[in-house]
């Protein structure tokens, strides 16, 4: 037996190979097969939690202590060495956070299936890094992770290609298939010589003919919002006097707040220093008291919480209220799908790019692709399913379970991974 383990910047699932067939599992908070990909470390010690647990202990602690998200997305940069995180794991490397992640969801799984499994196959986006090197660096970074938690045999596979194994036990007959896999970090894409013929095959490589991705996801469209509609609330336009000059609030600051899971690293000394500099040489004070509140109250993961509802309603809805009301943080945005269409049309634009640039090299015109199978949470915008209908017609779209396929993917795929 071994697991398919899809470790994702948002969520994190994990699916069981027996005899051939395939059980994702329920690890996750009411039997759910995911959890998200979240850490909790008290603030004044005591067990951190995981997942679910994580974002209800948060909330139950009125946001005090430390929460971790996206840790994935850390894994090319070499500059992460490691963080404080106190309580039991004090200075904690970043393949230790993970491992926590890891070993939560192979204990859990487990339990479940009744024996120590030892054997994974963990997802890995198409690139980490177009750098060579820090690509290497992430991957080998994973693995790492994967053996603290717990597993002894380690085996990595890049996401597009397990959703197309998913898929293709789905099908009846021979088909070239393009594979997208829409995460919260990455866009990942494969075309991929797919069938019941192909399926018992050990070697599969000369039925990949193109892996591409890019880094867009779901949280790039949550931070267009930020960018676009909020930093305004928390200083962007307003001035501060440094000695005798006028200064425009600081970009890399106002571009921090649009990752709510780097508004935690701006609790470091330099820059609460500065914060209190702008709050008594600024032009405007309101929004620097705002700007505190977010930062030392640990409203960030509240406040995107906010955003990502606003994001989903709009799948649906061609417009929603974007309300947010904590500690003297007084939001009420209206945004309408067009609007939102404008402000994120850089991320739809690259993620078209990308899927036009793989059927460049694969050698293949759109006419050639007999399916285009999807996969993950942002396939659910509208702008982005017009970029795959414009491409390929609505009649070749198939669609998975946005959150499984690449776990079932991963637990279906063979040893000697491609």
């Amino acid at each position: 037996m071994r697991y398919g383990l899809d470790f994702g910047t948002t969520n994190t699932t994990v699916a069981i190979e027996r005899d051939n067939t395939c059980e994702v599992l329920p690890i996750g908070a009411n039997r759910r097969p995911i959890i998200p990909s979240l850490i909790f470390f008290p603030e004044f010690g005591g067990e951190l939690m995981i997942g679910q647990n994580a974002i209800d202990g948060y909330l139950n602690s009125g946001m005090n202590g430390r929460l971790m998200q996206s840790i994935k997305s850390f894994l090319p940069d070499k500059n992460f060495k490691g963080t404080t995180v106190g309580g039991q794991l004090g200075y904690a490397t970043l393949e230790k956070l993970i491992s926590v992640i890891l070993s939560f969801v192979k204990k859990q799984a487990d339990a479940y299936v009744g024996e120590q499994v030892s054997e994974v196959i963990i997802g890995r986006p198409a690139l980490f890094s177009p750098d060579p090197e820090r690509d290497a660096l992430a991957e080998a970074r994973i693995v790492n992770a994967a053996h603290q938690a717990g597993f002894e045999e380690v085996y990595v596979q890049k996401e597009p290609i397990a959703a197309a194994f998913e898929y293709e036990r789905r099908i009846s007959g021979e088909e070239i298939a393009f594979i997208a896999d829409f995460g919260g970090g990455t866009s990942d894409f494969t075309i991929m010589r797919l069938g019941p013929d192909h399926v018992d095959k050990t070697d599969r490589s000369s039925d990949i003919l193109g892996v591409d991705g890019v880094y867009v996801g779901g949280n790039n469209f949550d931070s267009s919002i930020m960018w676009r509609r909020l930093i305004k609330y928390f200083g962007s336009e307003i001035e501060y006097k440094d000695w005798d000059k006028w200064l425009p609030m600081p970009r890399h600051l106002m571009q921090d707040l649009c990752r709510w899971q780097r508004i935690t690293f701006l609790k470091d000394r330099k820059t609460r220093e500065f914060v209190k500099h702008l709050l008594r040489t600024s032009n405007d004070a309101e929004p620097i008291e705002r700007l505190i509140a977010l930062i030392e109250e640990n409203l960030g993961f509240s406040l995107f919480q906010t955003i990502e509802k606003a994001k989903h309603n709009l799948s649906s809805d061609m417009d929603t209220q974007l309300a947010f009301n904590q500690s003297g943080i007084v939001i009420n945005e209206c945004i309408s799908r067009p609007e939102f269409e404008e402000l994120t049309n850089t991320h739809i634009t690259k993620i078209g790019s990308c899927i036009d640039q793989l059927l460049v090299t694969s050698g293949l015109a759109a006419d050639q692709i007999d399916s285009f199978f999807v996969t993950g949470g942002t396939s659910y915008i509208p702008a982005v399913q017009k970029v795959l209908t414009d491409t390929f017609g609505a009649m070749k779209i198939r669609t998975g379970d946005a959150f499984i396929s690449v776990a079932a993917g991963l637990a279906l795929s063979r040893h000697n991974i491609i």
